[in-house]
């Protein structure tokens, strides 16, 4: 595979990123397999672990998906029986999400294949490096999300 590169003969930081993203994902999803959930149904059912009230919105965002696709995933996950979706006692238009004994297990599961794949990919660092690339990727996403 070609890398794209800059004046300086360097690969662009940002195509290394996303090829790790790339690989990282590709390698959770294996280890999900046996689990019946997809990489992004897993993000959801740990968000809902949790916070039961977290609103949809924000599962949206903590699976990388857009409102659309996550309502459309929430109606799988209930007709799957991960989760039950009720509304709350006193504000009518609050839907809370609730995991079922069934989402509590594949969420542990979960849980497992992601530790089990964030380990093989930091197999190559040490812990002073795995610790600096995690400040240096936080600190990379602020820059992108403030303003300029």
């Amino acid at each position: 595979m070609s890398k794209m590169s800059v004046e300086n003969g360097q690969a662009w930081i940002g195509y290394s990123l996303k090829i790790a993203q790339h690989r990282l994902r590709q390698r959770l999803e294996a280890e999900l397999e046996g689990t019946g959930v997809s990489a992004a149904q897993n993000a959801v059912l740990l968000a809902i672990s949790h916070n039961p009230r977290i609103s949809n919105a924000s599962l949206a965002r903590a699976a990388f998906v857009t409102p659309q696709s996550m309502q459309g995933m929430l109606v799988t996950l209930e007709r799957d029986g991960l989760i039950t979706r009720t509304p709350h006692p006193d504000h009518g238009r609050i839907i809370m999400t609730e995991l079922t004994e069934r989402g509590r297990a594949a969420a542990e599961a979960g849980i497992v294949a992601s530790e089990t794949v964030e380990r093989q990919m930091l197999s190559g660092l040490t812990p002073d490096e795995a610790r600096l690339l995690g400040t240096l990727l936080n600190r990379c996403a602020e820059a992108l999300e403030s303003e300029t």
